[in-house]
């Protein structure tokens, strides 16, 4: 097994494939960067020459965020999406399993490579940021920083292999690269746009904003009325947040972004209050709020954690059957 991850490694890494998503990927960080660069400056200016950074994590989360939630999957389909519809048709699948080597082996050495590839391509992309980030912003990571972008760069190694096992599964049950590669864009396609879009077309309609907030009220909560008006709005707001996070639930981009938020806000508080302790928003400024340990933040997201990789393990399972029982001419 590790004599086949060990070739498939060599030839991902050397392919013009992945060299091209790694540049690609630097360049994107690049423009992140400086756009989060320029913001800071822009605060600066309006605070009249004095910025009010909110730590490192506080600046480059939502960069990193956002960046690696189109990355992770691209590069996960990238490589899933010929791991054995590829080698079928270039005759190099039978070529192979004519060897004395059990489909076993083969199926676990691609995937184990792929893991290999993933890491080194995802490793390499946040270093690049997070250098590009300190260079710029001239902020140091504390040590609290660092673990938390540890985490973030295995769960999203974890995310990309998710990707990946859906795309190989589709390349092991199509007879063409091609119909593999289309069907995994579609459902990233979906995944991406689709289903957010949808979510919050379901939710207006469900919960459509009947009332808005402080009409023909002079003075906002100086009365009852307005404080009324104000709560209705909060609800909706609730319920409608609600039906969306329940319907985006079906998607693995959902998940990764809540463990990311999770592991990446480091200023993200807990709200304390007599119904119990809950996830809370930004805490600087907040009453009734503290910062979130590593742990802690762990715990939030083990939910998604654990969507994430069953998801990777059920992906790898159906591939690794249908492989196996598989006539390969």
């Amino acid at each position: 097994m590790f004599t086949v991850a060990s070739k498939e490694f060599s030839d991902i890494v050397r392919g013009k494939r992945f060299l091209i998503l790694v540049i690609v990927f630097g360049l994107v960080m690049a423009m992140a960067v400086a756009s989060v660069y320029l913001r800071v400056v822009q605060a600066a200016q309006q605070a009249g020459g004095i910025a009010m950074p909110r730590g490192f994590l506080g600046l480059a989360a939502y960069n990193l965020i956002t960046t690696m939630s189109y990355f992770a999957p691209i590069i996960g389909l990238a490589l899933g999406c010929d791991a054995i519809s590829g080698e079928r048709e270039k005759g190099t699948l039978k070529i192979t399993l004519a060897q004395p080597v059990f489909r076993d082996t083969v199926i676990n050495g691609k995937f184990l490579a792929a893991f290999m590839a993933i890491s080194l391509a995802i490793i390499i992309a946040s270093i690049a940021d997070i250098g590009g980030s300190v260079l710029t912003l001239g902020i140091t990571p504390t040590i609290d920083d660092i673990a938390r972008l540890l985490l973030f760069m295995l769960f999203s190694i974890l995310f990309a292999m998710t990707y990946y096992g859906l795309s190989a599964f589709l390349s092991t049950v199509s007879k063409r690269t091609t119909q593999s590669v289309i069907i995994s864009v579609m459902l990233w396609a979906v995944f991406t746009f689709v289903i957010p879009i949808i979510a919050t077309l379901v939710a207006f309609s469900l919960t459509p904003p009947s009332v808005r907030p402080f009409q023909n009220v002079t003075r906002p909560f100086q009365n009852a009325t307005s404080r009324q008006e104000y709560e209705r709005l909060i609800e909706a707001m609730r319920r409608q947040s609600a039906i969306i996070e329940t319907i985006q639930s079906v998607t693995p981009n959902y998940h990764f972004n809540r463990v990311a938020q999770y592991v990446l806000q480091a200023y993200a508080g807990i709200r304390i209050g007599a119904g119990g302790i809950g996830a809370g928003g930004v805490a600087q400024g907040q009453a009734g709020t503290r910062n979130v340990s590593i742990l802690e933040s762990l715990i939030f997201a083990w939910p998604n954690i654990l969507v994430l990789t069953v998801a990777t393990i059920i992906t790898f399972i159906a591939s690794y059957i249908v492989f196996i029982r598989q006539e390969i001419r």
